[in-house]
């Protein structure tokens, strides 16, 4: 049975622990800005000229987009809604699989700072680029509000620091670091934060409790003892499946395809594959990384390896959720309001279940803001990177020495550090951690996703098709966002019970006395959604936000190309800003002819072959 208790709190050595991982943190960066002081171009600052290790890079891919939102987002999900959002590891799959066969071929060989660049050589408009840089400045800067915001709200849970407090705190040690040490001690402090997520999870797995006998501390962090000793205060990893299948939260078989509900296998699916898709392989957070590795077969290999830690991370977090259900199945602390959010589920969890274990709670809040720091610093480079090669480049500014532009870039990412700690103060009003992170970026990232798509499968998409796909798929997506604010659908989560809690409850909070044999469910906000009007479309799946974008990109870039010219101006289009789809795709009269030397399929060999004959005839 649960003991809640408000007085467990951070010991000296929680406080000693997390001190360290900021300290680790900000060390890297003071580390690089001394080592690379003598060297003073803006390029090596923002994208370190290929001369990344494919290791740290997949382990920084990996942590540029597992921040808060998966240590605290996903328990909380699978324990509001089930574990139908695990679906979204084949997610991941397919993510990775387009990015390193479908872009990362055609990207390597161009040599960018900035993705957008792509744009500008693609379709010959600089207008795109412009277009596609300031659509991921609104996309990425909101998303680091909610990154920054997660950890905050997990300290301010374990210590009496406020919300505030600790956004500021994190906020500006992150700004410091990414801002003298660049590239490279964003992606070497990845690394190190890798590591920390995985302990700080693994040790709320192997569910040690101070009522129980004493388990080695080390063991916490093998993988394997983990599952042997895991779910330990609630009968072992089956009895916690038991009880979690028992209340309907085990779920992987729902087909059912419904648009309002999130807990829905084609949701979970194509939402979280349209908005990972759309990460890995347009966004300048990713692609700078594996696009500036050694060598195009380390690159490669960089991202699948960063897939096995995806997978491995998500698992983790979405085990700990089911942990963390079985263990208050009949004692819900949020139903109690002992916590205001369920994104506070899992360090509440933390405090009460290990505090007896000095530095696993100090553990836990620093693999939080491992996770988020990671995201965090690897952004503030990204936009740093964009703002310079997108804008600044292309002014005067480009005149000053390379000491100074150098320097600029570093003030570049202070500011946007800055711009990130005052969007972390609006986000509070948005609902949860992962709703608030896929509906901000998905808006948009799911538009850019169908732009460059198209620009790479389809030779025929030109620019006035790609910028009108660009503002539909965008504004059809805000207007789903903005309407969910305005007109927000009802809460929709599984029932949780307090019929089982200890009596008293040591919690200053409770106003009033729960009855021990009070059975209370939460089937009042079980799924209660508008489906009929405009209001319909307000309150389909947060998840589809991603992919409604995309497709109206998509669809309407194709129609529009079509009927401005595309046709004509396909034979024009460069080779090498094309995958060698768009041969297998498209009849041979919507492509353009390949060079011998690039004809690396069937297909295009022949098409070489018959218009070599052909012309010979005429």
């Amino acid at each position: 049975m649960p003991e809640f208790d408000a007085t467990k709190t951070f010991s000296v050595i929680d406080y000693i622990v997390f001190g360290c991982t900021l300290l680790i943190s900000s060390a890297v960066g003071v580390f690089y800005a001394w080592k690379d002081r003598k060297v003073n171009s803006n390029d090596e600052f923002l994208t370190s000229r290929r001369g990344l290790h494919w290791f740290p890079v997949a382990l920084s891919l990996m942590a540029s987009f597992q921040s808060s939102v998966t240590i605290l987002g996903y328990p909380a999900e699978m324990y509001l809604r089930g574990t139908q959002i695990w679906i979204i590891l084949l997610s991941a799959v397919l993510a990775a699989v387009t990015a390193a066969e479908l872009f990362l071929p055609v990207y390597y060989g161009l040599e960018f700072t900035s993705v957008n660049k792509y744009l500008s050589l693609r379709y010959k408009s600089e207008n795109i680029r412009l277009a596609a840089s300031i659509t991921f400045l609104c996309s990425t800067l909101p998303y680091m509000g909610v990154t920054l915001y997660g950890p905050s709200l997990a300290l301010s849970s374990v210590t009496n620091l406020s919300v505030e407090a600790s956004i500021l705190i994190i906020g500006l040690i992150c700004t410091f670091y990414t801002s003298i040490g660049g590239i490279k001690a964003v992606v070497w402090t990845d690394t190190i934060q890798v590591f920390l997520m995985f302990g700080g999870l693994i040790a709320v797995m192997v569910r040690v409790s101070a009522l129980t006998a004493s388990i080695d501390f080390i063991s916490m962090f093998v993988f394997i003892d983990s599952f042997a000793q895991g779910f330990y205060l609630v009968g072992g990893i089956g009895e916690a499946f038991s009880i979690a299948d028992r209340a309907g939260r085990i779920q992987f078989t729902n087909i059912e395809f419904n648009p309002y509900a999130t807990n829905n296998l084609w949701n979970a699916f194509i939402g979280m594959g349209v908005m990972w898709c759309g990460n890995y392989c347009t966004t300048q957070t990713e692609v700078q990384r594996y696009c500036n590795v050694v060598s195009k077969k380390k690159a490669k290999l960089a991202i699948y390896v960063n897939l096995v830690g995806v997978c491995s991370i998500i698992s983790i977090a979405c085990l700990c959720g089911i942990a963390v259900f079985a263990y208050y199945n009949h004692c819900d602390p949020l139903k109690l309001k002992l916590i205001e959010r369920s994104d506070q589920l899992m360090p509440f969890f933390v405090m009460q279940t290990l505090s007896d274990f000095k530095g696993v709670p100090g553990l836990f809040v620093s693999c939080v803001f491992s996770a988020s720091l990671s995201t965090l610093s690897s952004g503030f480079n990204a936009l740093a990177a964009i703002t310079w090669d997108d804008f600044l480049s292309r002014t005067n500014v480009k005149k000053l020495s390379a000491s100074s532009t150098s320097i600029l870039g570093k003030i570049i990412a202070a500011s946007y550090g800055l711009l990130a700690i005052g969007m972390a103060f609006l986000v509070g009003q948005v609902g949860s951690v992962l709703q608030a992170a896929i509906s901000i970026s998905g808006a948009l990232v799911g538009p850019m996703l169908g732009m460059y798509l198209l620009g790479i499968t389809c030779p025929f998409a030109n620019a006035k098709g790609v910028i009108t796909g660009l503002v539909s798929g965008g504004a059809f997506a805000l207007w789903i966002l903005f309407g969910s604010m305005i007109y927000p659908p009802h809460p929709t989560q599984m029932p949780t019970f307090i019929d089982k809690c200890p009596l008293p409850l040591n919690f200053s909070m409770v106003a009033t006395t729960v009855s021990p044999v009070q059975n209370i469910s939460n089937a009042s906000v079980f799924t209660t959604y508008d489906t009929t009007g405009f209001l319909s479309l307000y309150h389909i799946a947060f998840l589809l936000v991603p992919p409604s974008g995309f497709i109206i990109s998509f669809i309407v870039g194709i129609f529009i190309s079509l009927c401005t010219g595309g046709l004509k101006e396909a034979q024009d289009v460069n080779p090498k800003y094309l995958s060698v789809v768009a041969w297998k795709l498209w009849p041979s009269s919507w492509v353009p002819l390949r060079k011998p030397g690039e004809a690396s399929h069937l297909l295009g060999t022949l098409l070489v072959s018959y218009r070599k004959e052909q012309s010979k005839k005429l």
